[in-house]
């Protein structure tokens, strides 16, 4: 595919630990290209417009790696939607070994489609839900990543079980992330997380955003993940 001219590059120089090289500027054209051309098939995202497919998605899924170093760690990315965070990790550290974890089929088969086109290695897609795939792996992996998926309390429960003991939880979050923290109580401390970092920014195009990192201080507890229904019930955030 044909790489766009696109002028705004140096935005990326916020992003103190990313390398801008020639291949990832053109995975990240035809990344977006894809994402034009089969988001008229299937409503994969509503921001298409391609400043803010820069601005919205990669920039705002780089951002928490200014204060955690990436290296070659084996990460789940919860949700992966189209590919945010996970295959923009996976463009710019290709050295990570990446699983996509993304219940909705029509969006596992665009995630395919960007991993074979812009031929990415070590990484798969599995389509099934997180907190299934949690108990059927558990403690395979040192990071798992996860944005604007769902309520703090919610998405922390349904992946703890697959992450290591030290590994970080990592969240990237918006406005609401104090509150999601208060309305979440005492479960991260039953679930054996504590969070060790709080990232705060505040950028007049992405407004607040606020990146939440949790280490695993122990195995979890065998109740948990409970039933995806039972979480969301007894979830601070849900509404009946």
């Amino acid at each position: 595919m044909k790489a766009s001219n696109f002028d705004q590059w140096n935005l990326f120089d916020q992003c103190i630990n990313v390398n801008l090289t020639p291949l990832v500027k053109e995975q990240l054209n035809n990344y977006y290209q894809l994402l034009v051309q089969e988001n008229e098939k299937y409503n994969l995202t509503r921001i298409i417009n391609e400043t803010d497919f820069y601005y919205k998605h990669i920039f705002d899924c780089l951002l928490f790696t200014n204060q955690f170093n990436l290296d070659q760690q084996k990460v789940a990315d919860i949700g992966s939607g189209a590919g945010f965070p996970g295959i923009v990790l996976k463009i710019f550290f290709p050295q990570l070994t990446m699983v996509l974890i993304e219940a909705s089929q029509k969006k596992v088969n665009f995630l395919k489609l960007v991993i074979n086109t812009l031929d990415l290695q070590g990484i798969e897609v599995v389509s099934d839900r997180a907190e299934q795939y949690s108990v059927l792996h558990q403690e395979e992996f040192e990071i798992i990543v996860s944005r604007a998926v769902a309520y703090l309390d919610i998405i922390l429960e349904l992946g703890v079980q697959m992450l290591k003991v030290e590994g970080t939880y990592i969240l990237l979050k918006g406005p609401r992330a104090e509150e999601e923290i208060t309305r979440s109580g005492n479960l991260a401390e039953k679930l054996n997380l504590k969070l060790v970092n709080k990232q705060v920014l505040v950028d007049k195009y992405l407004g607040v955003r606020v990146n939440l990192f949790y280490q695993k201080l122990g195995k979890t507890p065998r109740d948990y993940p409970r039933s995806y229904r039972v979480i969301k019930k007894s979830s601070g955030g849900f509404e009946s």
